[in-house]
């Protein structure tokens, strides 16, 4: 994909920085494949909170992609079971890995029993919400998902449907999806 943006033309080269969760963490996936110079933040396994003080600390592009996660992704500081791994060492809990895990961990089994008992649905649905609309809110972004569309209402760029057709390694895609994603976020640069 080789197109021209104004930026070339003009001898310039747009600093573009992406952030986000495992859907636009790798880097041979749909973000290495933009024109402009890309600084790729993203981490695989993040939640919306991670994602939001990232970006806040981090406000020196022309544009920034913000990949958001599901709101069903609960903030921890330490993941028992990822926190030694060089690549998810930040992750957060989702509710499904939490379960599966859970059954071969003596930590996770307790963090299962807390969120069977304590978990708020109400509370993870607004707080996500309430981290979306700030991020919303910074100028040069734009906001795109691979979650469920009725999980991810605010966010208009909704790739789940990619996602689900052309799965893979790479992104959670094969290597076409990450080429779609990329053309779709190029017109949108």
């Amino acid at each position: 994909m080789s197109t021209v943006t104004v930026w070339q033309v003009i001898g310039g080269s747009m600093k573009v920085y992406i952030f986000g969760d495992s859907f636009a963490a790798n880097p041979i996936g749909w973000a290495s494949h933009l024109d402009g110079n890309i600084s790729n933040f993203a981490e695989n396994g993040i939640g919306e909170y991670k994602i939001y003080k990232s970006v806040k600390k981090s406000l020196n592009f022309d544009k920034a992609v913000i990949c958001h996660s599901s709101p069903w992704r609960v903030h921890t500081r330490t993941h028992p079971v990822h926190k030694n791994n060089p690549t998810r060492y930040n992750n957060d809990f989702m509710l499904n890995d939490v379960a599966y895990h859970s059954k071969i961990n003596k930590d996770m089994k307790l963090v299962n029993e807390y969120l069977k008992n304590y978990y708020d649905p109400e509370y993870q649905e607004d707080t996500y919400s309430l981290f979306v609309n700030e991020l919303m809110q910074i100028p040069n972004t734009i906001h795109i998902t691979f979650h469920e569309q009725s999980d991810t209402k605010q966010i208009t760029h909704n790739y789940n449907k990619i996602y689900k057709k052309y799965p893979g390694d790479i992104n959670h895609m094969s290597l076409d999806g990450n080429r779609i994603i990329a053309e779709k976020i190029q017109k949108l640069l």
